[in-house]
């Protein structure tokens, strides 16, 4: 908890000023972690995957996107080439043994060229036609995967900031200890959650008008669920699914081992939407509009700043 205050009170604010704005500390650490990387690959494969804010829906997103019969999608979110070194994970996350780890990592030593396989390793063993894999953080690294998967289709999902805000300042609530979920008392920096938003939602300007990348909004998945992931199932080149499968999503998301978002083992409920309003001080709203208003209303949540 010390070493994030400091991160977050003196690390972030100074990359993020020197770096014009448009990067912050995990960002660089994720740069860093890419570059100590062999990696001359450009995988022909086409994974679905899901980035965007932390706090702003992806996992809810992931879930309904599960539900469909053609996909291999593991409940835990999976940065799809961050996390291909950590043995435990790829245990966890896709039930792989520990021969199976070794015998990938001794075949395929070019870092992206392993994580294709891992990812087609699982697929055919699920028994599926493709993969869809959820992180926030893939948005920082979105530059990255277009380049060396320039076939896969990425799904950024937006929340108004100022709900995902007001959530990500006590994120993370709990954590699992020996498969038992402990509370927290989690109290970010409401300044560094708003540049986590601005920076998240800036990384994918650029993207906007590519083939391969579709937007969607939290209060649509929430609002207008038939509707949204038809479209998304769409872009996806996947058939819809029934309503009544996709209203049942939940019933297939409650890993209590491993989940840290709970609330997604429940049906979809509105009342995250809007919370700001009582959750916000005056002075948190003025910050707010200082920092990232303009981009408020460039996204359509507001007209003015007179909110």
């Amino acid at each position: 908890m010390k070493k994030n205050i400091i991160i977050q009170n003196f690390l972030d604010p100074l990359i993020y000023k020197i770096s014009k704005k448009h990067s912050i500390y995990e960002k660089l650490k994720f740069k860093k972690y890419l570059f100590t990387r062999k990696k001359q690959h450009i995988s022909e494969f086409d994974p679905i995957i899901i980035g965007g804010c932390p706090r702003s829906g992806t996992t809810l997103a992931h879930a309904l996107i599960g539900t469909h019969p053609d996909l291999a999608s593991p409940s835990q979110e999976y940065n799809v080439i961050m996390w291909i070194d950590n043995d435990k994970i790829l245990k966890d996350v896709f039930d792989f043994k520990t021969d199976e780890i070794k015998n990938l990592k001794n075949t395929y030593k070019d870092h992206i060229l392993l994580a294709e396989n891992i990812l087609k390793l699982y697929i055919k063993k699920e028994g599926k036609k493709q993969i869809s894999l959820k992180h926030p953080f893939h948005i920082l690294l979105i530059d990255e995967l277009f380049h060396f998967f320039p076939n896969m289709r990425f799904i950024n999902v937006i929340r108004d900031g100022r709900d995902a805000v007001c959530s990500l300042r006590t994120h993370p609530k709990r954590k699992i200890v020996e498969g038992k979920i402990i509370q927290l008392d989690t109290k970010n920096s409401f300044k560094w959650c708003i540049r986590r938003w601005v920076v998240s939602i800036k990384q994918s300007n650029k993207w906007k008008n590519h083939k391969n990348y579709f937007e969607i909004r939290y209060e649509d998945l929430v609002n207008k669920p038939k509707q949204t992931m038809a479209e998304v199932f769409k872009f996806l080149n996947l058939k819809k699914i029934s309503k009544e499968k996709l209203d049942a999503f939940y019933k297939s998301q409650r890993d209590t081992k491993h989940l840290q978002n709970i609330e997604v083992g429940k049906p979809i409920y509105k009342k995250a939407i809007g919370r700001w309003e009582k959750d916000m001080s005056i002075k948190e709203k003025d910050l707010f509009k200082k920092m990232a208003g303009n981009l408020l209303i460039q996204l359509g949540y507001e007209k003015s700043d007179k909110w």
